[in-house]
């Protein structure tokens, strides 16, 4: 009898546990609404290139979704007119250093129809990451870079194996080592501002 009674018991534990698991994925939405963010502050000094004196500014945000799916970006601008924007992109890179692209936001049309109101958003997939089948060699250290620069993130500094989805982005936001960088008329090689990505602090 002890032995049936200890069985039931199992049995019911085991049916309890079955059926919660697809009830707690329901509630979790399975990673699609709960959320990671992570922001930048652009600004013209976080540019290499000689002072600019440019007044503009900036604040970015990018949401991934936990099961990472996509990225939503939202960029608030202010000092550029969109009519000046030559190219906005998400480049890979720390401090200090031109890295490739990882995202080009051109893709999403031109700038003077997207930047509404100084305000830019868009929805990146993996689709739309920057992904090249023959990265450019990186420019020797003795002599400046030249356009265009290379493209194509690494998954990690150390590793030379291209980033092509959304959740290795995260991995390189989560890092601190993913920048905006905005480029406008006359400063179409630098960027006219800048903004590292780092984890928003809660």
């Amino acid at each position: 009898m002890k032995i049936i009674i200890g069985l039931l018991i199992s049995a019911l534990f085991a049916l309890t546990i079955l059926f919660s698991l697809p009830t707690n994925a329901q509630n979790q939405g399975f990673g699609d609404d709960s959320f990671t963010e992570y922001e930048a502050y652009l600004h013209p000094a976080q540019e290499l290139g000689p002072a600019s004196g440019s007044k503009a500014k900036g604040y970015g945000r990018i949401r991934f979704p936990r099961n990472l799916s996509s990225g939503n970006v939202n960029v608030q601008i202010v000092g550029i007119a969109p009519a000046n924007i030559t190219a906005f992109h998400i480049h890979c890179g720390t401090p200090d250093v031109l890295g490739p692209i990882i995202v080009n936001f051109a893709q999403f049309g031109e700038f003077k129809n997207t930047v509404v109101n100084g305000r830019f958003s868009a929805s990146i997939t993996n689709e739309k990451l920057t992904f090249v089948k023959q990265p450019l060699p990186p420019p020797s250290l003795s002599t400046r870079p030249t356009l265009p620069l290379p493209e194509g993130c690494p998954s990690d500094l150390n590793i030379p194996v291209q980033v092509n989805t959304i959740a290795g982005m995260e991995a390189l936001a989560r890092k601190g080592v993913l920048y905006f960088n905005l480029h406008t008329k006359g400063h179409e090689f630098y960027g006219e501002m800048r903004g590292q990505i780092y984890p928003v602090e809660k």
